[in-house]
C-alpha cells in the first residue's frame, strides 16, 4: 500500500497536541453531565430498565424492548450502575467513555492513512463538535459506533500495509483483531449492518485499479471479513431466525418499500438529505439537534467540501478512496430510512466526516505554507478555534438551555430534584406529573435517578386524574414540573379540591411550579359531603352480608368514599367516578384499579384500567383521591348496570381481597337511556 501514513513514535509536538486535546475532549463530555441535557429522556430510561434487567441476571443476546436493541452497552451500563450506584451519571458514563475512546481511535486512523497533521486536525475538530458531544453525553448506544469504527479501519488498513510489505505474521494479526472489532459492532448499534461493506467495496477497488496490491492482500481481507462475520453469526441467526424480536426495521422500512414498488422519490429525498445535513439543514428534531441546524459551521463546511474535492482529485490513491467510501458507507442508513438527515443513523460515518475537514484544512495550510510559512498554524488553529467555539457553543447554551429541550429531557423533574438536594422542604413532598404509572413510569424514574439524597419519601401522583394528601407534620410542598414529556391539568373536579388551601411558592427554582397546602381537613371535609354509595357484592356473593365503606383491600388500602358523577348515561357516554382511599401499608409492588361496567359480572360494556397515583411511592396514612373515566361502548344496551371495581397487581395480575371475602364489590345505580 502507499505509504503516507505515520507509524512511527510520536513527535514532541504530537504528545503534547494529542494529550491536550484528550483532556479537553474528556472534560467537555464529563463536565455537568447530568444538567446537559437536563434530565433523561424516554429512551435512556428504556435503556436503564434493559440495564436493570443485567443487573438482575438475564443475559439476553438481543432486547426485545423498545422495538429492539443489541445488548453490549446495556451491559455496560449496568456494569457502571454496579460500580457507581444507580443514577443518571452512571447510566451516561458509558457514553462518555465511548466518546472519549472516538477522538483517541479516530486520531489513531486518520495518523496511520494521513499522517501526523491530519490525526491531530481530525482530533481536534471532533473534540468539541455538536454531533460529538450529545451522543458522548447522552446515555445512548449509538457513540459506541465511533470508537469500534475508527478501530476496525485502523486494523484493516495497518493489515493491509502489513501485507504488501510481506509482513505477513503481523498482518494477520492486524486483520484477525481487526474483524473482532467489525464483528463487535453488531452487537453495539444497528448502523454496524452496513459497515462490512467498506471492505468489500475498498477491496473491490482494488482488484479493478491496483490489481498487484489486491493479490496480496486478499487472503488478509477475507480473514477480515470471516472473522466479523463469526463474531456476529450469533446475533443474526437469532435475528433471522426470529424476525418478529426486531421492530425497528419494520417502522423504517416505507422509503425502501415504496423503491420496490418503482418509487424512488423517498429515497432520493433522504439521499439529497443526507447530503444537506453537513452544509444547510441537518436533525430536524430537538432531541437530537438545534432543530434544523447543519452539522458544520459554513467554513468547516467549506473544508469539509475542499476535502472530498482532493480525495476525489486523488481517486487513484487507495487511501483518498477508502475515506470517501467510509464516509459513503456510513451515510447509508440515513439515506435509505427515516428520519430525513439522522444524526443517529449516520454514526459511523463521523470519523470520516472529520478526517475529510482536517485534509481540507491541511491543504489549506499546504497553500498558505509556499507564501507565509509562519501563517499556516495559525490558519488552522482560527478554523479550529471558530468551529469549537461554534459547536460547543451551540451544545451547551443553544441547545441545552431550549425551552423544547427542557420538556423532552424532563429538565423540571431534574430540577425538582436538585432543589430538594439542596434545602429540606418543611413537611411532606408530592410531585405532579403525567408518567408515573405502572406502564409509563418516566417522570418518577427519571427523578429517583436525578435525586443524591436518600432520605425522602416523595408522593406520586397525575393530576389530570388524581390527588393526594401525604400523611406527616408540616405543610405539603406540591411540585409541578413543568412540561415534562407533555402538557398536564389538573382534572377540574380535583382542581377545586386542591386551590381550597394551596398557595404558591416563588422563587424556588426554574423548571416548576411550586405550592404549599396544609390538606388537614380538606379530604375529610370532602368526605363528608358525600352521599352514600349503593354497593353490592358480585352474585355470587349475595349471601353475604351489604358491604359498607371504609372496604379494606388487602392490607394496602381502604376506600373511604365513592362520588358518582353521572347516574344516567347514554351509549357512547362517559361515566365520571371519583374514589377516596387511604394508605394502610407502604410496599413497593405496583397496583392498578380496575372499572368495569357490566349488568351481571360477566358482560363488560366499559373498561378503565388504571391509577394515577404511584402507588409503591404511598406511605401508612396517605390519602388521595383517583378520577375513574369509563368510556360506554356505543352498542351497550339500555338498561340498569354496576361499576365494578377492584385493585390488582399489573406484574402478576393478582386481584387484592376485598375485605378478605371478595376480588371487587359494585357500585350500583347506573342507567343506559337512549
Amino acid at each position: 500500500m502507499e505509504n503516507r501514513g505515520t507509524t512511527g513514535r510520536l513527535a514532541w509536538w504530537e504528545w503534547g497536541g494529542l494529550v491536550v486535546i484528550l483532556l479537553v475532549a474528556f472534560a467537555l463530555r464529563a463536565v455537568a453531565l447530568t444538567e446537559v441535557p437536563p434530565g433523561l429522556r424516554y429512551d435512556e430510561l428504556l435503556n436503564h430498565r434493559m440495564a436493570w434487567r443485567v443487573l438482575a441476571g438475564e443475559r439476553p443476546l438481543f432486547f426485545t424492548d423498545s422495538w429492539g436493541h443489541e445488548p453490549l452497552f446495556h451491559y455496560l451500563q449496568a456494569l457502571s450502575i454496579a460500580w457507581a450506584g444507580d443514577s443518571d451519571w452512571s447510566l451516561r458514563f458509558p457514553a462518555v467513555w465511548f466518546g472519549f475512546f472516538g477522538v483517541l481511535t479516530t486520531w489513531l486512523a486518520a495518523r496511520r492513512i494521513f499522517g501526523s497533521r491530519v490525526a491531530i486536525l481530525t482530533a481536534a475538530f471532533m473534540t468539541p463538535a455538536f454531533w460529538s458531544l450529545f451522543y458522548s453525553r447522552e446515555g445512548s448506544r449509538v457513540i459506541a459506533i465511533v470508537p469500534m469504527i475508527s478501530l476496525a479501519v485502523y486494523l484493516f488498513w495497518r493489515g493491509l500495509e502489513q501485507a504488501g510489505c510481506g509482513r505477513r505474521g503481523w498482518a494477520t494479526l492486524s486483520f484477525v483483531t481487526g474483524g473482532i472489532s467489525l464483528g463487535g459492532m453488531f452487537y453495539l448499534y444497528v448502523a454496524a449492518r452496513v459497515v462490512p461493506a467498506l471492505p468489500i467495496f475498498f477491496t473491490t477497488y482494488l482488484a479493478l485499479f491496483h490489481p498487484r496490491q489486491f493479490k496480496r492482500v486478499r487472503l488478509g481481507v477475507l480473514a477480515f471479513l470471516v472473522i466479523a462475520a463469526g463474531i456476529a453469526a450469533p446475533l443474526m441467526v437469532l435475528l433471522t431466525t426470529n424476525p418478529a424480536v426486531e421492530e425497528r426495521l419494520e417502522h423504517l422500512s416505507a422509503p425502501l418499500d415504496a423503491l420496490r414498488e418503482g418509487d424512488a422519490g423517498p429515497v432520493i429525498d433522504l439521499c439529497l438529505r443526507a447530503a444537506g445535513m453537513f452544509f444547510w439543514e441537518g436533525e430536524a428534531d430537538w432531541l437530537y439537534n438545534v432543530s434544523g441546524r447543519p452539522l458544520f459551521d459554513p467554513l468547516t463546511a467549506a473544508c469539509f467540501a475542499l476535502g472530498i474535492l482532493l480525495s476525489l482529485w486523488h481517486w487513484r490513491r487507495p487511501r483518498y478512496v477508502l475515506v470517501l467510501l467510509w464516509l459513503g458507507v456510513g451515510l447509508l442508513p440515513t439515506m435509505v430510512v427515516p428520519p430525513a438527515a439522522s444524526f443517529s443513523h449516520a454514526i459511523a460515518s463521523q470519523p470520516a466526516a472529520y478526517m475529510l475537514a482536517a485534509l481540507g484544512v491541511e491543504a489549506l495550510w499546504l497553500a498558505v505554507s509556499k507564501r507565509w510559512r509562519i501563517a499556516a498554524p495559525f490558519l488552522a488553529i482560527a478554523i479550529l478555534l471558530f468551529h469549537g467555539t461554534l459547536s460547543s457553543y451551540a451544545f451547551f447554551r443553544t441547545w441545552g438551555g431550549a425551552p423544547e429541550v427542557w420538556g423532552l429531557y424532563q429538565g423540571g423533574v431534574s430540577e425538582i430534584a436538585r432543589e430538594l438536594d439542596r434545602h429540606d422542604p418543611p413537611g411532606p413532598v408530592a410531585i405532579g406529573a403525567p408518567y408515573i404509572n405502572y406502564w409509563h413510569p418516566w417522570n418518577a424514574v427519571n427523578f429517583d435517578l436525578a435525586l443524591r439524597r436518600s432520605d425522602l419519601d416523595v408522593r406520586w401522583f397525575n393530576p389530570a386524574g388524581a390527588l393526594i394528601w401525604p400523611a406527616g407534620s408540616g405543610p405539603i410542598t406540591f411540585y409541578f414540573p413543568d412540561d415534562p414529556l407533555g402538557t398536564q391539568a389538573f382534572d377540574p373536579a380535583l382542581e377545586a379540591l386542591f386551590i381550597t388551601d394551596a398557595v404558591v411558592v416563588e422563587g424556588l427554582g426554574k423548571g416548576f411550579r411550586t405550592f404549599r397546602a396544609t390538606g388537614s381537613t380538606v379530604y375529610v371535609d370532602r368526605l363528608a359531603m358525600l352521599s352514600p354509595a349503593t354497593l353490592a357484592w358480585p352474585p355470587e356473593m349475595s349471601h353475604i352480608a351489604v358491604p359498607e365503606m371504609p372496604l379494606a383491600f388487602g392490607n394496602r388500602f381502604i376506600l373511604a368514599g365513592v362520588s358518582l358523577e353521572e347516574s344516567c348515561v347514554e351509549p357512547g357516554g362517559t361515566i365520571r367516578m371519583l374514589t377516596y382511599w387511604e394508605v394502610l401499608s407502604a410496599q413497593p409492588t405496583p397496583v392498578v384499579a380496575f372499572v368495569h361496567l357490566t349488568s351481571d359480572g360477566r358482560d363488560i360494556w366499559g373498561q378503565q384500567d388504571w391509577f394515577d397515583v404511584r402507588a409503591e411511592s404511598l406511605r401508612p396514612g396517605d390519602r388521595f383521591v383517583q378520577v375513574h373515566t369509563v368510556a360506554v361502548r356505543a352498542e351497550t344496551p339500555p338498561g340498569e348496570y354496576v361499576l365494578q371495581l377492584g385493585l390488582y397487581a399489573p406484574d402478576t395480575l393478582i386481584r387484592l381481597p376485598v375485605d378478605a371475602l371478595g376480588d371487587r364489590v359494585w357500585i350500583a345505580g347506573i342507567t343506559v337511556a337512549p
